[in-house]
């Protein structure tokens, strides 16, 4: 793995693969503490609006300190915030373990710790991403992003497959008290990252130069509306996925967790597949839009199978295209914006990325009405009409972005 980082970024930057290996180590916890809460929160309540209030509380934190976040990680030391965040993450961990150590798990406390994890994710997401961005020389920014982005996948994959092995042999008390206490030991990797201090050398304005920035770069806004339309819409297979494993095909533990785990599977192997060519992709808007209509199109698909097997197929194939989608917004996002705004922008984009928990709130309630497979076409539909609409009004996603 690390023969594969290093063949795209300066053999002797060793910072650089020690902090893509906090990454993934970070990451991998994530998902592997998704995977165990969204099994709970299933076993609680047994309706699609529970699983939409779960991504609802998981990334709305997003949208409400997605700003303050990225100003944050433009203001102060981006590598000291990342730390904090490792600290508390293994705080928000130990609660956990407490929690299911003295009670019987219920939806409300559920949704409430899976908030708190949202506001730290979105500081780390934050600080990490900018930081990435200016810890190797530039022309190596589309190289690092596209390995952060596999390290993701990479860590989408194994954590609801480690969930799976872990539930054979500890509680899930027992498993929170592991986790807290190995992703402390994630600080250790970085011990030796430059600070990359920015307030030595640039002067920092407050969130509205970042707004000022964004609104006279229309390649930016271009990119942010169709990021959030996709996450409003695209995404409906992914957050819905829990409520098919569960309810629709009946699965067991592991079946559920390995269905959790399929689309990170596909992005591991898309990332395998685009690694190579996302650092020459010049026209990073066409491939960003078309990403988003064949995820569109995807989740009608997925929402009519009713055949486990292919059911997984369709989720493998969804997860290869997805590396495309998220590569190609972060690679146009931060190749156009100065170092010093890239906090501040990638709140924006964070802001894009909320769409996410809205659109499967807004879906979980609509299905409960009309059904979860009318619910996907019709979220579906109005994506592709709303993505070709932004498509013709910003021409300039059309245009070679250079870095």
């Amino acid at each position: 793995m690390l023969s594969i980082i290093s063949s795209f970024i300066p053999h002797n930057d060793k910072n650089y693969v020690s902090f893509w290996a906090s990454s993934f180590f970070i990451y991998t916890i994530r998902f592997l503490d998704f995977a165990i809460i969204a099994w709970l929160l299933t076993n609680v309540i047994e309706n699609p609006a529970s699983v939409g209030l779960l991504i609802f509380f998981k990334f709305i934190p997003m949208l409400f300190v997605g700003l303050f976040t990225g100003w944050l990680a433009d203001k102060y030391l981006r590598s000291r915030i990342i730390k904090i965040s490792i600290i508390l993450t293994s705080i928000y961990l130990l609660v956990w373990y407490l929690y299911l150590s003295y009670f019987s798990p219920t939806e409300n406390i559920i949704l409430l710790l899976v908030f708190v994890s949202g506001v730290i994710i979105s500081v780390d997401r934050a600080s990490r991403t900018s930081y990435l961005s200016n810890i190797v020389n530039k022309k190596y920014l589309r190289n690092v992003l596209a390995l952060d982005v596999f390290a993701t996948n990479l860590s989408w994959f194994i954590g609801p497959n480690i969930a799976s092995l872990l539930f054979e042999y500890l509680s899930y008390a027992n498993i929170y008290m592991l986790l807290a206490i190995i992703n402390i030991f994630n600080l250790l990797l970085l011990l030796k990252i430059p600070k990359l201090d920015l307030k030595k050398t640039v002067h920092l304005s407050g969130i509205t130069e970042g707004i000022k920035f964004a609104s006279k770069n229309k390649i930016i806004i271009g990119t942010l509306l169709i990021l959030g339309i996709g996450n409003f819409t695209a995404f409906t297979f992914e957050s819905m996925t829990p409520y098919f494993a569960k309810f629709i095909f009946n699965t067991s533990p592991k079946q559920f967790n390995f269905m959790l785990s399929l689309q990170g599977l596909g992005a591991l192997v898309g990332s395998l597949i685009f690694l190579p060519l996302v650092g020459r992709m010049n026209y990073q808007g066409i491939v960003f839009v078309l990403a988003t209509i064949m995820l569109l199109l995807g989740s009608i698909i997925f929402s009519t199978v009713d055949i486990f097997l292919l059911a997984c197929f369709v989720l493998f194939a969804l997860g290869v295209i997805m590396p495309l989608f998220t590569n190609m917004h972060t690679m146009i996002l931060m190749s156009q914006t100065p170092n010093q705004l890239r906090g501040r922008i990638q709140g924006f984009q964070q802001l894009g990325i909320s769409m996410f928990p809205i659109g499967s709130l807004t879906l979980a309630f609509i299905a409960n009405k009309i059904g979860i497979i009318d619910s996907m076409k019709v979220f579906s539909i109005t994506g592709l009409i709303l993505v070709f609409f932004v498509w013709i009004i910003f021409r300039s996603l059309n245009n070679r972005i250079k870095p």
